[in-house]
């Protein structure tokens, strides 16, 4: 027996070929019999061992460049998920595209990929939508965003919830406008209160501002249409529309009044009628008794325009009586100023409806029919009120 040179290995003297590393073996008797050196290095564990460290050095390299690709690709995906959250659907849909090439795999960059182009259709006809608010196609226009809504319906998610609000805040700008255009064409009162339905589901600040000028608007109507049912004693007829009115304007301080006003007078015409006969003369002797001693003060009156150059008349009252008085009206006329053309007569009423002693009132009346370039002077004829317990 004898040592392999090459490798160690133990070797029987007739083997020409060393069994474990192959090599040849010497021939001389000399070098057969020298053992291998104790302090010699193992040449035979050198190849193994490189391989081994070459392919984890491998291993390492491609997991930490792997771990860099998905990190990479998921940074990409967030930036574009936030430019898709600002609406900006080309630039998010580049972000996606250069995600996928970190990670040709990634799903969820694939079909927020995909679905961009979907955002930007429905962008675009949102854009439409302009076009036909301006051509006053209202209708058409509530119906396209619809159809885009109904297209959204089968996805979910923080892009789609900002077109959907996207949706929404057009909807309510095709309202608007809507509203507005009937406005301007003179919309009767019935249409008003329907449209201030849908002006008052719009929370914005433009759909605040136009609903004060649509309630204005029921109020002046409602306040001129009570007004002249009251001067023609009709009661009833006077309360119902200014019941009405108050479901759309609660609260509101003008109608209120009225209303106390046509109640007060129902009562005190309907007491008057039973009492005509008897008290026709006691009553002509109290008014002249009143009217004597200047239960009221004109403080002033005057006339402007609103937004819609239509003609305002107002004014100031004040009681110099010792008593509550209530009910007080004032009757006026309407002239132009050029030509002393009577351009209309009217009778309206003071608020608050009761008047303390020293305290004063106001009276206002919208006029719809006189045209805006007449230049118009205003003069009492009469200024009637009750006593209170009268």
């Amino acid at each position: 027996m004898f040592y392999c040179p090459k490798c160690g290995a133990e070797t029987r003297d007739e083997e020409l070929y060393c069994v474990s590393c192959g090599s040849k073996l010497p021939t001389d008797t000399d070098e057969r019999f020298n053992e291998p050196s104790e302090k010699g290095f193992n040449k035979w564990w050198l190849a193994p061992l490189s391989t081994l460290i070459l392919v984890l050095l491998i291993a390492i390299i491609i997991h930490f460049y792997l771990d860099y690709q998905q990190d990479k690709a998921v940074e990409t995906y967030e930036e574009g998920i936030e430019l898709a959250l600002e609406g900006q659907y080309l630039n998010a849909k580049e972000k996606f595209r250069q995600s996928l090439e970190y990670k040709s795999n990634f799903t969820a960059a694939s079909d927020s990929m995909e679905f961009m182009d979907i955002a930007i259709e429905v962008n675009e006809e949102l854009n439409a939508v302009d076009s036909m608010i301006e051509e006053q196609s209202f209708q058409q226009a509530i119906n396209l965003t619809q159809d885009i809504e109904s297209q959204l319906n089968k996805y979910n998610g923080e892009v789609i919830n900002e077109l959907l609000s996207d949706i929404l805040e057009k909807r309510n700008e095709i309202k608007i406008s809507q509203v507005k255009y009937q406005l301007e064409d003179d919309s009767s009162i019935d249409e008003l209160k329907m449209q201030l339905y849908q002006v008052e589901s719009i929370n914005t600040d433009e759909a605040g501002q136009l609903e004060d000028q649509m309630k204005e608007r029921i109020v002046n109507h409602s306040f001129n249409r009570a007004n002249e049912e009251l001067n023609q004693n009709h009661f009833s007829n006077a309360l119902a529309v200014v019941n009405d009115a108050l479901k759309y304007v609660p609260d509101n301080e003008r109608l209120e009044s009225l209303k106390t006003t046509i109640e007060k007078q129902q009562v005190a015409f309907e007491t008057e009628q039973q009492e005509r006969i008897q008290q026709a003369l006691n009553q002509y002797e109290i008014e002249q008794e009143n009217n004597a001693n200047d239960a009221v003060e004109l403080i002033g009156i005057e006339t402007d325009r609103n937004d819609n150059d239509e003609l305002i008349v107002s004014g100031q009252i004040k009681s110099i009586a010792t008593v509550p008085i209530y009910s007080i009206s004032v009757k006026y006329i309407l002239t132009d100023q050029e030509s002393d053309e009577v351009l209309a007569e009217n009778e309206t009423f003071l608020y608050p409806e009761t008047l303390y002693p020293e305290e004063t009132g106001q009276f206002e009346y919208t006029h719809f029919e006189i045209e805006d370039d007449v230049t118009v002077d205003v003069n009492i004829e009469q200024i009637q009120w009750y006593l209170e317990g009268q």
